[in-house]
């Protein structure tokens, strides 16, 4: 015994050694984030309505929205007419010197003038004007379609996050279970030495299976602690874990998902190609304003003047008032070939954003496809690791009747029971990586629904 005791003492010295660094600086670590947190779970509507109220991203896209709608009505004012309202006065100081007048030889006056001019200047025929309100709704429709893939970006990361969380709870959870199983062996192993029916060699492995357990479990919660970090730069420093349902998250079933989200509507729907479709549509409108600038333009002006002048040196004050209505042409005949560079810059631009709407299609199409795949695949993991957990309950079950009839000692019992939780926490991980990957399908529709995937999270 005084030498199994010794050999425990020193294996266990080595271990402690090995990990002390890492313990000292976890330890730190956690401290950190322990000091100013308090423990809340939240649900993942929870966490995306926390989102909402954080993220300025969000207030930026509004903001930039509401420029959108400005540039639209900056642009129907354009074909409205022009008002303008111009007062003048003008003090005159008149002197006349002139020999050869007989009637007068020299003479000094300062009398005032005051000139009112209202006009209006109706634009008729304009083409490079008019064809700006289209330009402008064309920009309000790819803002829109932008913030819509913003939001998408925003929301899918703030899913994954809280997915990284969730796995790395039950990673967690799958290591406290190895912690508890090997803890428990190597107990049992121990009575056995005392017993003197099995060897101290034995017990040291299982101890040191224990040592190793211990690491990883310490490892699992660093791996959680960082998880949750970057879960809380959406959220907020004061949550601790997330909720979700284990082995009750709802997954979707595959026909349905794909009969519902095709790859005809994803060329129809998706985001990120409305906002390539919009930005050909804002091509194609400048090419048609760089062809307009060719054309001349004509407005309709209507001017009324009264003037007023009190004295003069040759006589009393006059009033006058005049009513001028015209039309004004204008052509631009040269100016550089600045028209002809515009036209040619406006349709290389038309030619980028069609193949950029080809490219994104081509891209869009591909995840699509990857992703349905990785689908199947996760669903059929899903499947695999259900029917391993029955056949590791049957084992479990056969295991405890051999135990109990003595033909079978702790261990094979303890293996069972081990590779029945770790299945179970398997599963876990697999319906979450199964509803990572619905979420993935409708953010490339746009079709994202957070609080019916944090129905689906919950078991609800």
């Amino acid at each position: 015994m005084k030498l199994l005791g010794q050999a425990i003492l020193h294996h266990g010295h080595a271990q402690r050694r090995k990990h002390r660094t890492l313990g000292r600086g976890l330890a730190a670590f956690l401290l950190f984030f322990a000091a100013g947190a308090q423990a809340q779970t939240l649900s993942l509507s929870e966490a995306y309505q926390r989102m909402l109220g954080r993220d300025a991203q969000y207030e930026i896209l509004d903001i930039e929205q509401s420029i959108a709608e400005e540039l639209v009505l900056q642009a129907r004012g354009e074909r409205l007419p022009r008002v303008g309202l111009n007062i003048e006065y003008i003090e005159t100081q008149q002197e006349i010197v002139n020999q050869d007048n007989t009637t007068f030889q020299e003479g000094t006056s300062n009398y005032p003038t005051t000139t009112v001019t209202f006009s209006v200047r109706q634009p008729v025929y304009d083409r490079v004007r008019w064809k700006k309100m289209p330009l402008a709704q064309a920009e309000q429709a790819l803002v829109s379609a932008q913030a819509v893939v913003a939001r998408n970006e925003l929301t899918t990361l703030l899913i994954d996050s809280y997915l990284d969380v969730a796995r790395a709870q039950i990673s967690y959870d799958q290591s406290r279970v190895m912690v508890r199983a090997r803890s428990q062996l190597a107990s049992d192993l121990r009575l056995r030495v005392d017993a003197g029916t099995i060897e101290a060699d034995t017990f040291l492995r299982a101890q040191s299976d224990v040592f190793e357990a211990r690491a990883q479990q310490t490892e699992r919660e660093f791996d959680r602690t960082t998880a949750l970090f970057e879960l809380q730069r959406f959220v907020g420093p004061d949550v601790s874990g997330v909720a979700y349902a284990g082995a009750s998250v709802g997954i979707p079933n595959y026909n349905a998902l794909v009969n519902s989200f095709s790859l005809e509507r994803l060329r129809e729907v998706s985001p990120a190609i409305q906002v390539a479709k919009a930005e050909i549509d804002i091509a194609t409108r400048q090419e048609e304003i760089a062809k307009a600038a060719f054309l001349p333009t004509a407005q309709l002006t209507l001017e009324y003047t009264y003037e007023e002048t009190e004295g003069s040196l040759f006589g009393g004050g006059s009033t006058v008032q005049s009513t001028e209505l015209g039309l004004q042409a204008d052509w631009l005949i040269y100016e550089g070939g600045v028209r002809r560079s515009k036209l040619r810059e406006a349709r290389s631009r038309v030619e980028i954003a069609n193949l950029r709407l080809g490219q994104i299609t081509e891209l869009s199409e591909r995840r699509y496809e990857a992703l349905t795949e990785g689908l199947k695949r996760a669903l059929a993991s899903v499947q695999s690791i259900g029917q391993e957990r029955a056949a590791a309950e049957r084992r479990l079950a056969a295991a405890q009747e051999q135990q109990e009839a003595g033909r079978i000692g702790p261990e094979a019992g303890l293996e069972a029971r081990l590779r029945r939780d770790t299945l179970v926490l398997q599963g876990q991980i697999a319906r979450l990586r199964v509803v990572q990957i619905q979420a993935q399908i409708l953010a490339l529709f746009g079709a994202l629904d957070v609080p019916t995937l944090s129905q689906d999270f919950s078991g609800a």
